[in-house]
């Protein structure tokens, strides 16, 4: 598929960004397409990154391009996406055994466990996705990221005392999310056109699937014996490392930056990249309560094992992976503030009862979480797709995974703080409430106070 830009000087009419397709009628303003020239479907991850090589090519191709990106190409990423989430999520069944039971440290500190790692992915995902950008070589910094991820999860199983296991976490967390934001950005480079929403949803699916997979296998396998899933998530991840050397296209056709400064710059000046960092950064915040605080909370107050932990964050992360997808078509269709602000206050308003309901309870209102998260998630990503400049994708991605990480630090944080200054007086279930309900208002929140900044961002036109 080959592109026909209009320069901002001869550009005949302002075109609307893409979450504005369907939003922009309701407000009156017209909606336009960009030239598009037909050409061979591009069916391999090579070429189909060839096709989107111009730091030029538009954020939205014509509604007469019907060019997607084909399975053989995005196969493969999926699959090294569910490599990389798995063995993580693994760990998430299995924290007071793994934290709590195996160091005797209190539960702020198993909440801080969940949170080490996304400091190091804060700290690191930003430089890393400049360095990728300016190196060009995704399957080696893919592969490289895996192969330590790799390495700390099983040195995690030989740690011998809660020092040196914080330490491992945090490097594995730097790693962590080097992969991920690769996979994104590659994925990234294949989308294009009015089926981009759709495209970032395949990845999205795989990422919420590999989390949704991680959960009940970590509760099967730490079963017997906790120590196992670092174990099996090393040789999980060691597949990733595989599928990364043997499809990821050894360079990405992208224009070389002048220098990192030029980088930082250029993605300054990109700012309303803001407002999907906001949203992921919201949402990661609750995922980070659930991992942590919730997972506690069916142990230590419901009272639920490894098996009925795991599969209860099965039952909340296998809806939100396989709605991503239809999510995606949805935002492709309607454009992306709908599905994000109304995906966020339904989330939110179901987050915040989690404290008022028993275990049975728990399992629906779990499942409604998956499916009004998936809602949310698929437009958010597409979102960020749309707004980042093709040859800072990957430090596009590596923002937005670093604001989600950012969220996935402060969700431990705030609900094992919550709970820490509120169990004394008040007792558990009642600090267990608070922490869901404080979660669950900021979602909410988010999605009030974002309107405006959709709107606006409705109105604007592509290539701003």
């Amino acid at each position: 598929m080959r592109f026909t830009v209009w320069s901002r000087a001869n550009r005949p009419a302002p075109v609307p960004s893409p979450i504005s397709r369907r939003v922009s009628v309701r407000t009156g303003s017209r909606s336009f397409s960009p030239a598009v020239e037909e050409g061979p479907a591009v069916t391999t991850p090579a070429k189909a990154m060839s096709s989107l090589a111009s730091p030029d090519a538009p954020l939205l191709a014509g509604a007469g391009s019907r060019t997607a990106v084909g399975l053989a190409a995005l196969a493969p990423l999926a699959a090294g996406m569910l490599a990389t989430m798995i063995p993580v999520t693994m760990l998430v069944p299995m924290l007071r055994e793994l934290v709590r039971t195996r160091f005797g440290v209190d539960p702020f500190w198993a909440h801080a466990f969940m949170s080490v790692n996304m400091l190091g992915a804060i700290l690191f995902a930003p430089l890393g996705g400049l360095l990728a950008d300016r190196l060009h070589a995704p399957r080696r910094w893919i592969a490289a990221a895996l192969l330590v991820d790799a390495l700390c999860l099983l040195g995690m199983r030989y740690a011998p005392n809660f020092q040196t296991l914080m330490t491992l976490r945090f490097i594995e967390g730097a790693a962590h999310v080097q992969a991920v934001s690769l996979w994104m950005s590659v994925a990234a480079g294949l989308a294009s056109g009015p089926r981009a929403g759709r495209t970032m949803g395949v990845m999205g699916a795989a990422l919420l699937l590999g989390t949704a997979l991680g959960a009940p296998l970590g509760g099967a396998v730490g079963g017997a014996d906790p120590l196992a899933v670092l174990i099996v998530g090393p040789v999980i991840a060691a597949a990733g490392v595989v599928v990364a050397l043997l499809w990821v296209p050894a360079a990405a056709p992208q224009p070389r930056m002048e220098s990192l400064a030029e980088a930082l710059r250029t993605v300054r000046r990109h700012r309303w990249l803001l407002v999907p960092y906001v949203y992921t950064f919201i949402d990661r915040l609750c995922v980070g309560v659930i991992i942590s605080t919730l997972t506690l909370y069916l142990a230590e107050v419901l009272e639920l094992g490894p098996a009925s932990r795991g599969g209860m964050m099965a039952v909340f992360m296998v809806p939100m992976a396989l709605l991503c997808y239809p999510a995606g078509r949805l935002a492709d269709h309607w454009g992306r503030a709908l599905p994000m602000a109304a995906g966020s206050v339904l989330f939110g308003v179901v987050f915040a009862s989690y404290g008022l309901l028993n275990a049975g309870g728990m399992w629906t209102a779990m499942a409604f979480s998956g499916v009004f998260s998936a809602l949310m998630f698929a437009p958010t990503l597409a979102l960020c797709r749309d707004l980042a400049p093709a040859r800072l994708r990957t430090t596009a991605f590596a923002g937005f995974n670093a604001a989600g990480s950012l969220g996935f630090l402060a969700g431990p944080l705030l609900g094992g703080s919550l709970v820490h200054l509120l169990a004394p007086d008040y007792g558990l279930p009642a600090a267990y409430r608070a922490a869901f309900l404080a979660a669950g208002s900021a979602q909410v929140l988010c999605a009030v106070l974002s309107i405006p900044f959709l709107r606006a961002l409705a109105r604007r036109p592509a290539g701003f």
